[in-house]
């Protein structure tokens, strides 16, 4: 029979070690980032996918923004143009891959009677910056190191999946967002501030 002293080497061994076990289990939480100040220009590359109904559309996507003009590129899967996207002081004006140019007084409205899905463009800027338009109500909702997880506004939920440093600070990288039937989903590979 094992003496008392063994008994308790072995136990306080059986302890240390699934303690030991444990630790390398657990999980570490990222570094916390520091959350981007707001840029009012900025190119952003991306990819994106959008349900609508019962269609979808998915491809990649150019934006040049500025606080007087947007250029905004929609690519195929395969990189050929779909449709581009120019706002400035005159209005908007979309023109697709066969060479037809509409044109109306907001991206909301063109995109929605051209592409079948409304672009968000006015709220756009702000929101992928993971940020509310200002002036116009809305519900941020942010996790402990207070990046912002969740954003309603203007008949939108925003969901900000991940962050990633990029030259501005911590931006999203993937925005997935919802308004009565459409689904958007936007995976952000570049960004800088222009």
């Amino acid at each position: 029979m094992p003496s008392f002293t063994l008994l308790r080497r072995l136990l306080r061994f059986a302890a240390l070690t699934v303690l030991a076990i444990a630790a390398g289990c657990a999980t570490v939480p990222p570094p916390t980032l520091p959350a981007a100040a707001p840029v009012e220009a900025f190119h952003l590359v991306g990819r994106v996918s959008v349900r609508y109904g019962d269609d979808g559309f998915s491809g990649s996507l150019d934006w040049h923004h500025a606080p007087a003009r947007d250029e905004v590129l929609i690519l195929s899967p395969l990189g050929q143009g779909v449709a581009q996207l120019v706002r400035n002081g005159d209005g908007v004006t979309l023109t697709t891959s066969d060479q037809q140019v509409y044109r109306a007084a907001d991206a909301e409205s063109l995109t929605e009677q051209v592409l079948g899905w409304r672009l968000p463009l006015s709220g756009l800027p702000q929101w992928v910056q993971a940020r509310p338009v200002a002036g116009r109500a809305a519900e941020v909702r942010r996790d402990a190191n207070g990046l912002v997880v969740r954003l309603s506004q203007d008949g939108w939920r925003v969901e900000y999946l991940d962050y990633k440093a990029f030259a501005a600070g911590a931006l999203p990288s993937r925005v997935f967002m919802d308004s009565a039937d459409l689904r958007l989903k936007l995976v952000i590979d570049e960004w800088r501030a222009e």
